[in-house]
């Protein structure tokens, strides 16, 4: 799936691939859930209406960007895993972006790319190991307009445009995924290095939760974080630092504090905004001797069953 990010490549490389697989097929259950689900899912409690508005507003406002370009910086920290990783990031007027990260974990090399030429989003991931193995690719692709107009179909449904930004690769989709899974519960702000930033915090939601195996205060497993923190700029509303936190238990100097490590981290550096972009970073070829995935319909139907449990609730039900 595009959702599967320079986050998710390096996570899987550094071995992290089972709760990466699970909270893809999640995502994608979640997208497609019954009205009964989606009515529970309304009762967690204590989200921050102002944290959910400024992670929505950020989203939109990629949307709505002449361009963005930056470097993107990955931290991973699973275990005894620990390593870091580089890539670029460059999106044009919406839906146009490309996204290149390689990282390197011992003997195994991967590298992911996602590019959309405002017509068709390709993702392809290539995995190489040592030993002279040919290296293992995999190619997908969205055709973007197809998605767009089932959205207009709906009357532009909230959950439908949610799920189209899953679908949609880049950062938008990364900051849908979050709001999709998680309960931005905590707001405050921080100034790091010179630059002013609202700080929002969430954790999993309930059917989340239950799902990873964490309901009723059951601590979740290691490889799956506990907590998401977004810094993002006050000025451009950009998200620039994206943390992935895992509680950390034992010793913590104050009783009834929290400490947290980060599991992954995203930072993004020299970014420029609104400036100018070249129409061949959008380009791409795929190998002709690679089977490439079409994910078109996956998402069509995810966004006409949103569409149907729209049209199934009482009238003057909330979304």
């Amino acid at each position: 799936m595009p959702i599967l990010t320079a986050a998710v490549l390096a996570a899987v490389i550094a071995g992290s691939v089972a709760f990466l697989q699970q909270q893809s097929s999640l995502i994608a259950d979640d997208a497609a859930t019954s009205q009964e689900e989606a009515s529970a899912s309304t009762t967690d409690s204590l989200a921050s209406e102002e944290a959910v508005n400024l992670l929505q507003r950020s989203r939109d406002l990629l949307f709505e960007r002449k361009s963005v370009r930056a470097t993107l910086h990955e931290t991973v920290s699973m275990g005894d895993r620990k390593f870091r990783a580089s890539g670029t990031y460059v999106a044009g007027t919406f839906p146009k972006l490309r996204l290149e990260f390689d990282v390197e974990v011992g003997k195994t090399k991967g590298k992911l790319r996602e590019i959309c030429d405002g017509t068709l989003l390709w993702s392809e991931q290539t995995l190489e190991t040592a030993g002279g193995k040919e290296p293992t690719v995999q190619v997908s692709r969205t055709v973007i307009d197809d998605v767009l107009q089932a959205v207009a179909q709906s009357g532009n449904d909230p959950r439908a445009k949610l799920i189209a930004g899953l679908g949609m690769g880049g950062v938008p989709a990364l900051l849908a995924a979050l709001e999709q899974a998680m309960i931005f519960d905590a707001m405050t702000t921080d100034e790091i290095e010179g630059h002013s930033f609202f700080v929002i915090q969430g954790r999993w939601n309930d059917d989340y939760l239950a799902r990873f195996g964490g309901s009723g205060g059951r601590p979740l497993p290691d490889y799956v974080p506990d907590h998401v923190r977004l810094y993002i700029d006050q000025e451009t509303l950009f998200p620039a630092r994206i943390l992935y936190l895992k509680q950390v238990t034992g010793n913590v100097a104050e009783p009834g504090a929290r400490k947290y490590r980060a599991m992954l981290a995203l930072e993004f550096s020299d970014i420029v905004l609104d400036g100018p972009v070249s129409e061949e970073d959008f380009r791409y070829r795929p190998p002709g001797e690679i089977e490439t995935r079409d994910r078109t319909k996956e998402l069509l139907d995810l966004i006409e069953k949103a569409t149907q449990a729209v049209e199934s609730e009482p009238s003057g039900a909330a979304p």
